[in-house]
């Protein structure tokens, strides 16, 4: 069932994606985000941290230098995304949003295969 509802998920997004890529209008400036949306993103954020450290409880590990690790491995990469998006998105935006689209979709096509080929 997992496998299902990932590649509903992945589809689902790179659609979207491929949509926005093709027929998306770039007239209309960015609509700035609802508190409904930010609520909704710190709440799938939030779950995803408590995973990671449930997980990290259960292996017993030095959790300041992980903490510390995550931390500044996040920092780093959100900063380079947000620099990089900067410089390209305006020349490259709807081919890196075309390309991730159906990099999404066959990431979804992929694990839905995985599951229902035989061994």
């Amino acid at each position: 069932m997992d496998h299902w509802i990932a590649f509903a998920l992945f589809a689902c997004v790179g659609i979207h994606m491929l949509y926005a890529a093709i027929w998306g209008s770039t007239d209309n400036p960015p609509k700035g985000r609802s508190l409904a949306a930010l609520m909704a993103t710190a709440v799938g954020t939030s779950i995803d941290a408590m995973a990671v450290g449930i997980s990290l409880a259960l292996l017993q590990v030095n959790i300041v230098i992980v903490a510390i690790a995550i931390g500044l491995a996040t920092f780093a990469m959100s900063s380079g995304g947000m620099l990089v998006g900067r410089l390209i998105g305006n020349r490259l935006g709807r081919l890196a949003e075309l390309i991730a689209g159906l990099a999404l979709f066959g990431l979804g096509t992929m694990i839905l295969f995985e599951h229902l080929s035989p061994m």
